[in-house]
């Protein structure tokens, strides 16, 4: 893992959920569906990309959905009718997949802190994450929970968009990452967007992780 910042925890989740705010939703009526994204415009390559992954039926969940549009593209778009679910921590993000996005899957969109939700063993077929999102101290807890949610023959999908690791001087989403975790990635490299697939092919008990994931 080579990334590192010189924010205590408190602070760097408060900044970003202020930063994020104010990008997404500062004079935003409710009506750009969009803009809670980051998007100006609808991102139908990154979204396919994503859509690609999906070989098989179940429950998916983006940790950090936004509005839940990416989740959109999925259930509109994939032969396999995945069940969409997401957490974000801006209340405006989660009401507007709600009410607007994916109203037929309201009850599945809850508002947190990635670091803060508690995720069942094996209960999720796709998990999708962006380790940006999350401090560099909390990465190793939050992907060993987020790897134990994943059933087995299931998919977590590590992602972070190039404008991102540009900025930080990073060359793919694996460097937010344990090594040992970052050398069983699938890497995809997409001009837009840093993929990382880590496919769950046993089940590995959560002490044997969190041995494996230490930095």
């Amino acid at each position: 893992m080579k990334w590192r910042v010189d924010k205590g925890r408190e602070e760097f989740y408060r900044e970003k959920k202020r930063k994020l705010w104010e990008v997404y939703w500062r004079d935003n009526d409710g009506t750009d569906i969009y803009r809670p994204n980051g998007f100006a415009e609808y991102p139908d390559e990154i979204y396919d990309l994503f859509l690609s992954l999906i070989d098989h039926g179940g429950k998916v969940l983006d940790l950090g959905c936004g509005n839940g549009l990416m989740l959109r593209h999925l259930v509109q778009n994939s032969e396999f009718e995945p069940e969409p679910h997401g957490v974000d921590f801006i209340e405006e993000s989660i009401r507007q997949a709600r009410e607007v996005v994916l109203p037929q899957f309201a009850d599945n969109f809850s508002v947190a802190n990635i670091v803060d939700v508690e995720l069942e063993p094996s209960s999720f077929d796709f998990i999708f994450f962006d380790p940006y999102d999350v401090h560099p101290a909390d990465i190793p807890s939050v992907v060993e929970r987020i790897l134990g949610a994943c059933k087995v023959g299931g998919k977590v999908i590590f992602y972070t968009y190039r404008d991102v690791l540009e900025a930080l001087g990073m060359e793919w989403v694996g460097d937010f990452l344990p090594d040992e975790l970052s050398r069983e990635l699938k890497r995809i490299d997409h001009p837009e967007v840093s993929v990382g697939v880590y496919t769950r092919k046993n089940v590995v008990p959560i002490h044997d992780l969190s041995r494996r994931l230490a930095v």
